[in-house]
């Protein structure tokens, strides 16, 4: 049990960990990189895992698919009031792809079913039909925290962690109900991109209204 929790740890803070570690390192200069490095040594871990969701394809679809479109229209509303918004090319193409694609293999395709193993998964409540287990409210607790590792402690990085803390209540709940994390991950880019469209938009009105 003791274990799992801890993998469950380093995994959240993998990035700051492979971060710490680059600065330490003769090749400390690729620090720019970091999110390249951590995106390769999490790739590299999957195999080690033997229970995931990563490469599985979604069961119960005909009943997830409805409630995915559902989602869908909820992340591209409240992607309006994230308050993302990164600046330049690099940070905004790995906003949208990489961060979501390896936060998904950690958050819901390796620690969801980790957790799995250490608590009774059973079903607290429904959300849309969603079973909303012990699992999936921990999981969404660590990938709320694992954003401290991006952001200072600010008003606005609390307001990151709830945002994250609910979406990731979603995420894993439809990842539980389809057992892959095919749909979390395009929730996830979905609710990325459209944060970015949003927060561009809204700097050009600033500059027209100036």
């Amino acid at each position: 049990m003791y274990l799992m929790l801890g993998i469950s740890l380093l995994l959240t803070f993998s990035y700051k960990l492979v971060e710490m570690c680059l600065r330490i390192t003769p090749i400390s200069k690729i620090g720019k990189y970091t999110v390249f490095v951590w995106a390769l040594f999490i790739l590299i871990d999957v195999p080690f895992f033997n229970d995931n969701y990563i490469f599985k394809m979604p069961i119960q679809y005909e009943q997830a698919l409805p409630i995915f479109g559902f989602l869908i229209l909820v992340y591209i509303v409240s992607s309006r009031f994230s308050g993302y918004n990164p600046i330049g090319k690099y940070n905004i193409v790995n906003f949208i792809i990489t961060y979501p694609i390896v936060e998904e293999i950690i958050f819901r395709g390796l620690i969801l079913p980790n957790l799995e193993q250490v608590f009774v998964s059973s079903e607290n409540i429904q959300i849309l039909y969603m079973p909303v287990t012990t699992p999936v409210i921990v999981s969404a607790i660590l990938f709320a925290i694992c954003h401290l590792q991006y952001y200072k402690l600010s008003a606005q990085s609390i307001r990151f962690i709830i945002n994250a803390f609910l979406g990731g209540i979603l995420l894993g709940a439809i990842t539980v109900m389809t057992q892959s994390i095919l749909f979390a991950l395009i929730l996830h880019i979905v609710f990325n991109s459209f944060s970015v469209i949003f927060a561009k938009r809204m700097s050009e009105n600033a500059v027209r209204n100036s």
